[in-house]
């Protein structure tokens, strides 16, 4: 499945899924995940799903009487926008100025230890990670 266009919408999901969309609600947008990885932990249990051609990962919760639904989302892919702005490739410089625009709040920048350097907008659960040469290469986004 191709997706011309991904568009972020920060404490919401996006255009194709929004937070706490279900399973199957997943599985009649994407299809079936590349992979599925299981998290099991005391309080909660949750699931990775891999839709790798796509450059999509989300992840979904288990919730008492309602199952596996969509908790956070990360994206991989060339055709992502937010607020009508194509991101993928952008300087941290360029992502400021944006979230500046946008007012998404005070940011955090920290170098992750696999190298990755990660902007962050706490106020609106956005993360934009940024390779060695400084440009966006992939965004997470949680909600509430």
């Amino acid at each position: 499945m191709k997706i011309d266009k991904i568009k972020i919408m920060p404490m919401e999901g996006c255009n194709i899924l929004r937070f706490g969309a279900s399973d199957s609600d997943v599985m009649t947008a994407l299809g079936e995940p590349d992979e599925r990885e299981n998290i099991e932990d005391e309080d909660y249990d949750s699931e990775i799903w891999y839709y790798d051609e796509m450059g999509i990962t989300l992840f979904l919760d288990e919730m008492e009487d309602e199952g596996l639904l969509v908790s956070g989302m990360e994206f991989e892919e060339n055709n992502l926008e937010l607020e009508g702005v194509s991101i993928i490739g952008k300087t941290i410089d360029e992502m400021k100025a944006l979230g500046k625009k946008f007012d998404f709040g005070e940011f955090e920048m920290e170098t992750e230890e696999w190298g990755e350097i990660r902007l962050s907008f706490e106020d609106k659960l956005l993360d934009f990670y940024f390779d060695d040469e400084k440009k966006l290469t992939s965004v997470s986004l949680g909600m509430e």
